[in-house]
């Protein structure tokens, strides 16, 4: 459990920060969250008991 709490113990170098930022390319690739259908069918779960 110690190690669990130690997530923190770690530096991104300037490499890394490059690397994680050329990731984003400023939309979702899995969903497009602004076409009717997408609504539509996402609309369709019931997430609230």
């Amino acid at each position: 459990m110690e190690e669990n709490l130690n997530i923190w113990d770690f530096a991104l170098s300037d490499e890394d920060m490059a690397a994680i930022a050329a990731l984003d390319v400023g939309r979702s690739q899995i969903i497009d969250h602004g076409a009717a259908d997408t609504a539509k069918y996402l609309n369709g779960f019931k997430i609230h008991g």
